[in-house]
């Protein structure tokens, strides 16, 4: 039979026969043998619907059984060979009030639907002795039994049920606790199960628990429990949710499924005193528009703990079955409409553990946000999320256009914890496809609390990558804390909107970047008093390329051992207002500062070179518009420190150099300043500044203490500016080839 259609369909017909009338259909995952408005009419009939994974066996609806069928004393049922969790379909056309106890009275395979046509299935209000028990199984048929539509039940005591599920239905338990135990599936979709003084316990051993458009209220502990199939609690929209609520109890959900979801929500509101969620899956889906995960969240979602409880959700995903969409947590679900806001209230631990067998382990995830607008409320308490080996992914329903993952808080600190393996794993992914160098996808931080992410990989892939990031309406601490012991740690790239305020941002790198972000002209980055940090093995601890660029009041750190501590590279609108910069690095340039920059407010570079690098290396236009200009200071041992390398221009700055052997100052290109610039370097066996170019305008000071002072190499052209020169034992002012000065 093919998967996507029924194996036997009977439709608008008639069938008639003086002997026997046998339908039999085999599926996988649909219907094996489906009659819709059809009239039956035999001697004896047999229907034998086979449904192998999941889905019906066989399903009579709309239709009419004539003679000696009608009573169903001569109709045979049977769904045998089918998966423990598939269902039977008799819909009110079939079973009425006169036939019923004779169905009742067999045995079929799989859970089956009995229309009650709005009677009452038990009632013990006129009765001395309470409760109800009853197992509708039996040992020929381990996963079936009745599922009773339409109907109510009023109990005063205990009610103890197998193979027993309501839909469209009222359960009230007034003075006892409510056991549902199936070997199938428990189907209450459309049910209220009201328990006033006890506890509920419904199980599935080979099928869903599903509690579309239903609800449970009780006194005590609730628990769903699933030992191969999903638990769905889903409500009609966000407005009218699917409600499960404990008022002195714990609530307890344990989703185990063979396929794609251990634990559905949708709509959906859960309230009790400590809380348990837990979901496991073998896969996922190959479906751009399926539904999955260990534990799924969507829609409108809400989970409230009492302020003593806590709460736990968590996720276990294995994709041996190589699947391409797979994810432990996953919240959100792209192309199905409308974004995802859940709401955590309380102390809650989110935790996603992905793991795969197969051979695509980039397609597993810990946490998946499966369509990025999507927001995250933690209300009071402190809370968590964790990824434990697979990182986080993001992903969208279109790449034309911005998304925000929102994470509020509303009086709660938040920590997010993640952590990825070797490639092709990132740490924390917002897009991999090249239409992120063109919108916005990311991270947005608000309300009030503190915020933590960190973050540790292992990969030649990004720590972190994305290109949307604020927190400019948080009011609390906020720190990103990233490590990856190959790649670059922190990459925000292309299209970047980043808006940081007050923030601790920490990158630290083998060989790649420990940060490094680098905006296009359509970019809006302000980096408002922040303490960035980048660390690198061998490559750059900080990069800020690009253009619509503003650090104000913010302090960057940067640490490298071959290559730049930090990297500071203007285009348009890049302005250090304030700021304070210091980089140290071994073979490369403590700083590297090239391109056009405004520095205003007095802000403070200095670089640092421990092997045979350079301090400082200037490049380019600083230019200052309000306030003190620009200090830069640099210092090496071997290299020199503060080198001018281009043309270059500088306004109300002030140079400071000092050296071991290398040159204090080596302006080895143009370099134009104002007459309210000040050059001075220093060095101990090298020469205090050594000038090989052009230099307009500026006061110089060299001095060392065994080389020269000032030094003019050959070619040197120095305009408007006053030298000086000292040395210990040296030269205070030296000459090397040709040389021209002009008003100097």
């Amino acid at each position: 039979s093919h998967p996507s259609i029924s194996s036997l369909q009977v439709s608008n017909s008639t069938l008639t026969t003086n002997n026997a009338l046998t339908l039999n259909g085999t599926t996988d995952t649909t219907t094996g043998v489906k009659v819709t408005g059809s009239t039956l009419s035999a001697a004896t009939l047999n229907v034998n619907g086979v449904a192998r994974v999941q889905g019906t066996g066989f399903s009579l609806a709309t239709s009419q059984l004539l003679g000696g069928l009608a009573d169903l004393t001569n109709v045979s049922l049977s769904s045998a060979g089918s998966a423990a969790g598939a269902q039977n379909v008799l819909d009110n056309s079939i079973v009425n009030d006169a036939n019923r106890d004779t169905l009742l009275a067999k045995r079929i395979e799989n859970m089956t639907s009995v229309e009650m046509n709005g009677t009452a299935i038990f009632d013990d209000s006129a009765k001395s002795d309470k409760g109800w028990t009853h197992d509708y199984s039996s040992v020929d048929t381990p996963n079936g039994g009745w599922i009773f539509n339409n109907t109510s039940v009023t109990a005063g005591g205990d009610v103890n049920l197998k193979g027993v599920a309501f839909t469209n239905a009222t359960v009230t338990v007034s003075n006892g606790s409510l056991t549902l135990d199936n070997g199938g599936a428990v189907p209450l979709t459309g049910t209220t199960v009201t328990v006033n003084d006890g506890a509920v316990s419904v199980h599935s051993g080979g099928g869903n628990i599903d509690l579309t458009k239903g609800n449970i209220s009780a006194k005590r502990d609730i628990t769903l429990k699933t030992d191969n199939g999903t638990v769905l609690i889903s409500g009609t929209n966000a407005t009218v949710k699917a409600n499960i609520t404990s008022s002195d109890g714990d609530i307890m959900i344990t989703g185990n499924s063979g396929n794609s979801m251990g634990v559905r929500l949708v709509n959906a509101n859960l309230t009790s005193i400590n809380m348990s969620i837990n979901g496991s899956a073998i896969g996922g889906s190959n479906d751009d528009m399926a539904s999955f995960g260990a534990v799924s969240l969507f829609g409108a979602d809400e989970f409230h703990v009492a302020n003593t409880g806590h709460g736990e959700m968590n996720g276990y995903v294995n994709n041996y079955l190589d699947l391409t969409r797979n994810g432990a947590i996953v919240i959100g679900q792209i192309f199905a409409g409308g974004d995802t806001n859940v709401v955590f209230d309380g102390s809650f631990d989110i935790k996603g553990d992905a793991f795969t067998t197969g051979a695509k382990p980039s397609s597993t995830y810990d946490i998946f946000f499966n369509n990025g607008s999507s927001s995250i409320t933690f209300k009071g308490g402190k809370s968590s999320m964790t990824s434990c080996s697979h990182g986080v992914y993001t992903r969208f329903s279109a790449y034309s256009a911005t998304h925000t993952t929102n994470f509020i808080l509303d009086g709660a600190d938040f920590v997010f914890n993640v952590t990825a393996g070797t490639a092709p794993h990132q740490g924390l992914s917002m897009l991999g496809t090249i239409e992120f160098n063109k919108y916005t996808s990311g991270f947005a931080f608000s309300g009030n609390g503190n915020a933590q992410l960190n973050i540790h990989t292992s990969s030649q892939e990004e720590g972190i990558y994305l290109n949307r990031l604020t927190n400019k309406d948080l009011l609390g601490n906020f720190s990103l804390n990233v490590t990856n012991d190959i790649g670059d740690a922190i990459v925000m790239l292309g299209h970047t909107a980043v808006n940081l305020v007050n923030a601790t941002i920490t990158g630290t790198s083998g060989t790649g970047a420990g940060f490094r972000l680098e905006s296009t002209d359509k970019s809006n980055v302000s980096l408002g008093n922040n303490t960035i940090t980048g660390i690198s093995k061998t490559g750059s601890g900080i990069k800020l390329i690009g253009n619509n660029i503003t650090l104000s009041n913010g302090t960057l750190n940067g640490t490298s051992g071959n290559g730049s501590g930090v990297v500071l590279t203007g285009g348009s609108n890049y302005t250090l207002d304030g700021a304070s910069v210091t980089g140290t690095a071994a073979a490369g340039s403590g700083i590297a500062v090239n391109g056009t920059l405004t520095v205003n407010n007095g802000t403070v570079v200095k670089g640092l070179a421990t092997g045979g690098g350079n301090g400082v290396t200037v490049s380019g236009d600083l230019v200052t518009d309000s306030g003190d200009g620009i200090s830069i200071t640099g210092t090496a041992f071997s290299g020199d420190g503060v080198k001018v390398d281009g043309d270059t221009t500088l306004t109300n700055a002030m140079l400071n150099g000092r050296a071991d052997s290398g040159n204090g100052v080596n302006i080895a290109g143009n370099l134009t300043t104002d007459s309210s610039t000040q050059v001075s370097g220093h060095a101990a066996s090298g020469t205090g500044v050594n000038l090989g170019a052009a230099l307009t305008g500026a006061s110089v000071k060299g001095s060392s203490d065994t080389g020269t002072g000032v030094q003019l190499a050959d070619n040197a052209v120095v305009t408007e500016a006053v030298l000086n020169g000292t040395s210990a034992s040296g030269d205070g002012v030296t000459f090397t080839g040709n040389v021209k000065m002009d008003d100097t």
